[in-house]
């Protein structure tokens, strides 16, 4: 199972959950490139964007629920490496791997690519656009993470809402008694 971080491990800054996008991507064209930063000067903002939040309420017990009856791997859209945030906050241990976005590509595109890579059956998300293009061009089953800014959109039948990682917790234990 990947796990994305940012507003489904770690909660955004004053609730507002900025990265999360309402418009789909088109399926059929080629990845758009991300600007990228360079290393000098996106690693010290990244710490200023990232080092002060929390995790979402309730993260170590979640994952080490999940942990029991999953492999953890951290899939983020990040270029930075968030290993000192998650050792700091006690995450670390439940994952067994972390790979971060060094690739040319956006994050839905590039998340697409290591899904399919890393063979992940299941991929829990915030962003509807990247739980969207996860679902229709792979065959990962996708956990949406219910923020405001993702509400009422028309997802693909291969997508299921998850108020939290409790949430999800649960329903991994109950499919596992089957």
């Amino acid at each position: 199972m990947t796990i994305d971080l940012d507003g489904v491990v770690c909660r955004p800054l004053f609730g507002w959950n900025a990265g999360i996008h309402r418009s789909f991507l088109d399926p059929n064209t080629e990845a758009p490139t991300a600007h990228v930063w360079p290393r000098w000067l996106s690693s010290p903002l990244d710490h200023i964007r990232f080092d002060m939040r929390h995790p979402v309420h309730g993260a170590i017990e979640a994952l080490s629920r999940l942990a029991k009856f999953r492999t953890l791997v951290l899939l983020t859209g990040r270029r930075s490496n968030p290993l000192h945030w998650l050792r700091w906050h006690g995450l670390d241990q439940f994952y067994s791997q972390i790979v971060i976005n060094e690739s040319a590509k956006k994050s839905p595109h590039y998340k697409l690519d290591q899904v399919k890579q890393l063979g992940a059956i299941e991929h829990v998300e915030d962003d509807g656009r990247t739980a969207q293009l996860l679902a229709e061009l792979s065959d990962v089953k996708v956990y949406l993470r219910n923020w405001p800014q993702n509400q009422r959109l028309n997802l693909h039948r291969n997508v299921r809402r998850i108020n939290d990682l409790d949430m999800l917790a649960t329903i991994v234990e109950q499919h596992q008694d089957r």
